[in-house]
């Protein structure tokens, strides 16, 4: 009713585009944390997974997705030393938006090194155009991913984990709570987080937060006793 001319129809033939999906209510490039420490130390391979969106029809086939690397000031990752390069015939069958679909999950394969273990490489990759797709919006294009043997903070030990159960991040502290919670078989790795803390945006279950929080107190107050009874400092 408000226009006073017919709109062009949309035609898919070179204008399908792809995207990046992010997480819910977040917009741009998001970190992500890849570190072996949780790993058996024999691992020396893991895959960190993106999904991608389709703009445009969808259509009966297979089509390929493509990436190029985009280069960092220091510590970039190496293809074929830090991670499988995205032209290696090992991803081949993996990098595609299968048919009849506008979603797909693709893995990024990381590589352990004996220099991971003090040193954190960055590898910054974005969606390149190819036969199929040419990319989608702007702020939708570029991930970034650290990869490293050390420990990092999770991207998700932000204000509110610190205000509703961790408090403020240390390497320590955090090596401390990895410790006590494997002892009952929990692994506190970035989806720990993630799974505590819920959407963003939205509040996470107080009862959870407070049940983790009490653990890790109590879990503290226990070790300081041992320690005091050895003569350690807390």
């Amino acid at each position: 009713w408000a226009c006073e001319k017919d709109m062009e129809v949309y035609n898919e033939e070179g204008n399908d585009r792809l995207n990046f999906y992010y997480t819910y209510l977040t917009w741009g490039d998001t970190l992500i944390n890849s570190t072996f420490v949780f790993l058996p130390q024999e691992q020396t391979r893991d895959t960190v997974w993106f999904e991608l969106e389709t703009v445009g029809y969808v259509v009966d086939y297979p089509r390929a997705i493509s990436f190029e690397q985009i280069p960092v000031d220091t510590n970039s990752a190496v293809a074929g030393k830090h991670y499988v390069a995205f032209d290696d015939s090992e991803l081949k069958e993996a990098y595609v938006v299968p048919a009849n679909s506008s979603r797909a999950r693709v893995p990024l394969i990381v590589l352990k090194t004996g220099e991971m273990d003090s040193v954190e490489f960055t590898l910054r990759l974005k969606i390149k155009e190819n036969e199929y797709f040419k990319p989608g919006f702007t702020d939708y294009q570029v991930r970034t991913v650290k990869i490293s043997n050390i420990l990092t903070q999770p991207s998700r030990w932000d204000f509110y984990a610190e205000y509703y159960f961790a408090g403020e991040y240390s390497p320590e502290k955090y090596r401390f709570m990895i410790d006590v919670a494997a002892e009952i078989g929990v692994i506190l790795d970035d989806t720990w987080f993630e799974e505590i803390m819920g959407e963003p945006g939205t509040t996470p279950d107080m009862g959870l937060t407070s049940y983790w929080k009490n653990f890790f107190q109590t879990a503290l107050i226990e070790e300081n006793e041992a320690r005091a009874e050895r003569g350690e400092a807390p």
